[in-house]
């Protein structure tokens, strides 16, 4: 309803607008009656009002110093003016002021004051229209500020330790937006999110974690609870009231039935206390490296003690060697296979995934000392499905995903033995191993190669390709990544360094191209091999 005041001196006037238009029916409140100025403005500081209609020629105080006041107190109000026909130099004044319209008291018709009501009714309808979505957005605005204020507090608490006063501070900011004590603290993680991002199926890595946040956010939203952080690596850390695992086992329906992606979350509850978050986060995180031995719980609960600092012993390096030199296939597939059911059998304390991998590790490393024996290479083996021995133990999310990775290699392993053993690669392809290994660290062309052999370039690939197994591309970037583990085992050389001397003047694309074989980028690798 648009609230209307009144305001004029003749009674008979006052009589006749009040009675010959239907004000209710029309959508007008009519929420006062006054003989002037003065008695109008005790009325409007008293009621809500958002249209004047007022005389101009009125005692005590006239419509224009009304209007005054009112422009100044009320700025909102819309006013219609009632005049005579000697009053149009006040009418001049009163638009001035900002009067809508004017209406000639003598000649005045309903249908006319009606039609002039009702456009201004619909102004101020637009009006407040405008004022409501004015309003909505910067309620929106604000809100967004808050949730990427908290956002960030947040994931500052979660990765960073801070002092008592700080985390207390923090609380007391942001209380309305927190659930109350106690929290649950719970981190998710997509599974295999590197290989997720790789396969490019959201376009981006912005648009994958949007996504997610988006299914997160909404179901959060169900439950009107807690607060969602976007942290790195396919990670996100969550708090909310206890309770929590509906809704976490909820989450990871929703993203595998909508996104089709695995995840997984870790917790840890009860939290008490703002400054306890820290720790908290990094139970949870622990708690989701059960993952590495066990995949069917989604949910994984922090408990104390679940894991050991200490891995299963493995067989010694010359049982390993007889196997091989034996090239018992089956053996050793069977030995992976039985140290992978080991760490899975019930009441065997399961080490830290870290550890186990140095295990496996082990096992990879007795196949390279093996093939050095024999004058080869490890990584002259064709990858096996499409990745790396070092890569698969480094990068895999599961005990198994390890062992059956390693079980298929080790065919493609004894195939490599056998096709160097009975073929060896004739003069012109071991001419251009040896310039490859020369000019390395050179930008050199492959057609350069041919012509020192007098061979056509397509010619000579495809000769490379079926003498050695692999392409020259793959030969030349296995001798620099060679020079490489072994130049980022001496701490004074920086990492650009390293990619320039192997041929690389993109120490990013070198990193990536690392990584892509070793499971670790090379900062990594010189951290792990150097202390």
């Amino acid at each position: 309803m648009t609230k209307l005041l009144l305001v004029e001196d003749e009674f008979l006037v006052r009589l006749g607008l009040k009675t010959f238009i239907p004000w209710e029916e029309f959508g007008f409140e009519l929420i006062g009656e006054a003989v002037d100025g003065v008695d109008a403005l005790s009325i409007l500081a008293e009621k809500s009002c958002d249209l004047l209609i007022t005389d101009i020629s009125m005692p005590n105080m006239d419509g224009i110093s009304l209007m005054e006041r009112v422009k100044e107190l009320y700025p909102h109000i819309k006013t219609l003016i009632l005049s005579n026909y000697n009053d149009f130099g006040y009418v001049r004044r009163a638009l001035q002021l900002g009067a809508s319209d004017y209406i000639l008291k003598l000649t005045m018709r309903p249908e006319d004051l009606q039609s002039k009501l009702q456009q201004m009714q619909a102004e101020i309808e637009n009006e407040r229209k405008k004022q409501e979505e004015t309003l909505q957005l910067n309620r929106t605005a604000f809100q967004y500020h808050q949730e990427i204020t908290i956002e960030k507090q947040l994931r500052d608490l979660m990765t960073m330790q801070y002092s008592k006063r700080e985390a207390d501070e923090l609380k007391q900011e942001y209380e309305s937006l927190l659930p109350p004590f106690p929290w649950t603290v719970s981190m998710m993680k997509i599974d295999r999110y590197e290989s997720v991002v790789d396969e490019n199926r959201f376009q981006s890595e912005k648009l994958l974690r949007f996504s997610v946040m988006n299914v997160l956010r909404e179901i959060m939203r169900k439950y009107k609870t807690g607060h969602i952080v976007e942290m790195d690596g396919g990670r996100f850390g969550m708090i909310s009231g206890m309770g929590a695992e509906p809704m976490l086992e909820e989450m990871t329906e929703c993203i595998q039935r909508y996104l089709k992606l695995p995840v997984y979350f870790g917790t840890y509850s009860p939290v008490e206390r703002a400054y306890d978050l820290h720790e908290a986060c990094k139970f949870a995180e622990e708690a989701l490296l059960e993952r590495f031995y066990n995949d069917s719980n989604r949910v994984i609960r922090y408990r104390e003690q679940m894991f050991a600092d200490h891995a299963l012993p493995i067989s010694s390096q010359d049982e390993w060697l007889d196997l091989m030199a034996r090239q018992d296939k089956e053996a050793l597939q069977n030995a992976v296979r039985n140290l992978a059911d080991a760490y899975l059998e019930n009441g065997v304390p399961r080490p830290y995934p870290d550890l186990a991998r140095e295990r496996w590790l082990h096992i990879v490393h007795q196949f390279e000392v093996f093939l050095q024996h024999k004058g080869g290479d490890l990584y002259s083996i064709e990858p096996y499905e499409g990745k790396y021995p070092h890569h698969v133990v480094r990068t895999s999310e599961s005990i198994q995903e390890i062992s059956e990775w390693l079980i298929g290699w080790i065919s493609v392993f004894f195939e490599h033995l056998r096709a160097s053993t009975v073929h060896q690669p004739r003069p012109e392809i071991r001419a251009v191993q040896r310039m490859i290994e020369e000019k390395y660290s050179t930008s050199f062309k492959m057609s350069d190669l041919a012509k020192e052999v007098n061979f056509t370039e397509p010619y000579l690939s495809s000769l490379f390709k079926k003498e050695t197994g692999e392409t020259m591309i793959d030969y030349m970037i296995r001798i620099r990544m060679k020079k490489a583990r072994e130049l980022l085992k001496d701490p004074n050389v920086k990492i650009y360094e390293v990619a320039d001397a192997i041929g690389y003047s993109d120490p990013n694309y070198f990193a990536k191209l690392f990584k892509k074989i070793e499971g670790i980028y090379p900062q990594e690798y010189r951290k792990r091999y150097i202390h």
